[in-house]
């Protein structure tokens, strides 16, 4: 008998239905085409011949495709209904590709083909920047500026505004969002059928159809995919090697590696410990690291791999092989002690994933808050995320009622409240939201209008008096760049941005220097005084609250 929850999720998946919108001139995806597009996708689909096999378990589809320089790289198929199963390249060479196909079932095995990869403007997958192992950038090479979200429930088919969530994350300013699998908070039982061992296919290609909106639509995004969530049993029970459990990643990875929007990280928020008996969230370190070695050994398309802890525990893996980006989760960093600490252990980006929210330990002046949380963590030579609504929580549709009954909130208009999926500007007009990521389109202004990227730049607060709660500076040989924060104290929680002129006193080096002010709250720039010669210097601010200085050297 199907449960009542089941047959609502029916309905509302059915309801999502419908055909991708692309807006793309060159479409990301080319399913068996004689051509496809640098940096996009291509897809083969093959027909297994029926026999009374398991679909995911026991029959075996690898493709291997040959780039044009002659090196190859073999891929999972999957399984995609029917009789049908599908192999993805990603395709980062340009020329004439082949592949050929190797299969325990008779009508998979041995195909063979060609595909033409042409010119395209796609930004590509996330890298490791080639200049400077804590930056990241785009596989075209362009600078990718970290402004994260936490949106954990955008590809879990029973939120509704997904749509509007995602496009609004994007005119706010994000280019990474934080995404699990669960249906329920952490429970990712949901990517199976009620026997627990087969794929649930309807879930999947909801996903699927949603992390493809994303590319087609805002393809700066970066969506990070957490396929186990918080599911602690399951994790466990990977650890265990149980292939139930390990069908999760391996059929997540043979799915979306090959999408240049998608970064994995393991696991969320789980507590690493090594001890006999275990409780509550926590997890071995042990099965952590299996997970990330059969995810990295599996990798065909070097999509980055990191894995996310619980909070004030740091991070655990920094010198493993798998692991590519040190994923941090603390409290209060708008100093950005915690991303300078693991600077030092290691040479990878730092992402500080979870700090406060707007609406979780919420800061009294959200706005300021998490504009001083991403520029201090940007000085830091690190990386910030941002969270609005409690997206960990299931939408809620129901009304919202006043003291004498009438209708304040409509479910179709934001029937979570603060609950679930909503647009960022949406949940601001409905009074969920302070505004908390407002000023982070001023953080892309900022670096677009005067072209500068973060490659290369050495945080040091010494040279600006060597207190980060009030400025942070990173610079380079030409530039420097300092944050003055001017908080109203020494409480990041309860601080708001002080009432008067902040000045900063430095030494510069010899030189002649130009002055700029950039207001990162409204996104005005104010011309100052030039510079002659360098040396002790101090500068004032052209107004109250916090400011970005920027000093250009002209010699």
């Amino acid at each position: 008998m199907i449960s009542t929850w089941r047959i609502m999720f029916l309905i509302i998946v059915i309801l999502l239905a419908g055909p991708p919108c692309f807006t793309f001139s060159q479409p990301p995806v080319s399913s068996d085409a004689p051509t496809a597009w640098h940096r996009g996708i291509y897809e083969i689909t093959l027909d297994a011949i029926p026999e009374n096999k398991s679909p995911y378990y026991d029959i075996t589809l690898v493709i291997t495709f040959i780039r044009p320089d002659g090196s190859e790289v073999s891929v999972e198929g999957f399984f995609d209904g029917g009789t049908q199963f599908i192999a993805r390249a990603y395709c980062d060479v340009l020329g004439t590709w082949q592949w050929r196909s190797v299969s325990n079932n008779p009508g998979l095995d041995g195909k063979s083909g060609t595909f033409a990869v042409k010119p395209s403007t796609f930004k590509g997958k996330l890298r490791i920047h080639p200049e400077d192992p804590y930056q990241f950038a785009y596989d075209n090479g362009d600078w990718f500026l970290h402004i994260g979200d936490t949106g954990y429930r955008y590809v879990v088919p029973s939120e509704p505004f997904w749509q509007e969530y995602i496009d609004q994350a994007a005119e706010m300013g994000a280019t990474k969002i934080r995404t699990w699998f669960s249906m329920q908070w952490g429970d990712v039982s949901d990517l199976f059928i009620p026997n627990g061992k087969d794929l649930a296919l309807f879930y999947w290609k909801e996903i699927e159809r949603r992390i493809l909106y994303a590319l087609e639509h805002h393809p700066q995004i970066i969506l990070q995919l957490i396929p186990y969530a918080e599911d602690t049993k399951l994790i466990r029970r990977y650890g265990q090697q149980d292939t139930i459990a390990q069908m999760v990643g391996r059929y997540a990875q043979a799915r979306w590696s090959s999408f240049p929007n998608v970064q994995w990280t393991l696991t969320n928020d789980r507590k690493i410990v090594q001890k006999d008996s275990l409780e509550g969230r926590e997890v071995l370190p042990e099965t952590i690291r299996r997970m990330g070695n059969d995810m990295a050994q599996r990798e065909p398309w070097g999509t980055l791999i990191t894995n996310h802890q619980s909070r004030f525990d740091g991070y655990d893996f920094v010198h493993e092989d798998w692991s590519d980006i040190v994923t941090l989760e603390d409290l209060d960093e708008v100093d950005g002690k915690l991303i300078l600490e693991y600077r030092q252990k290691g040479q990878q980006p730092v992402v500080l994933d979870e700090d406060r929210y707007e609406l979780y330990r919420p800061p009294a002046n959200r706005r300021y808050f998490f504009r001083r949380l991403m520029w201090g963590s940007l000085l830091s030579g690190g990386h910030a995320t941002y969270g609005g609504l409690k997206t960990y929580e299931r939408y809620q549709d129901q009304e919202y009622r006043g003291p004498y009954g009438e209708v304040i909130l409509q479910p179709t208009t934001f029937g979570g409240k603060d609950k679930g999926l909503s647009g960022y500007f949406d949940a601001n007009r409905a009074g969920m939201l302070y505004q908390g990521g407002h000023d982070f389109r001023h953080i892309h202004q900022f670096f677009r209008d005067t072209q500068l990227t973060l490659v290369g730049m050495e945080p040091d607060d010494a040279l600006v008096g060597n207190d980060p709660l009030r400025w942070k500076c990173a610079y380079n040989a030409n530039h420097y760049l300092i944050y003055l924060a001017n908080p109203s104290g020494e409480n990041p929680e309860t601080d708001e941005p002080q009432r008067t002129v902040p000045a900063v006193d430095m030494r510069l080096r010899r030189g002649n220097y130009t002055v700029q002010w950039f207001d990162p709250d409204t996104g005005s720039w104010y011309r100052d005084k030039k510079i002659q010669g360098g040396g002790d210097t101090r500068l004032e601010a052209p107004g109250m609250e916090d400011w970005i200085l920027l000093l250009k050297r002209e010699d």
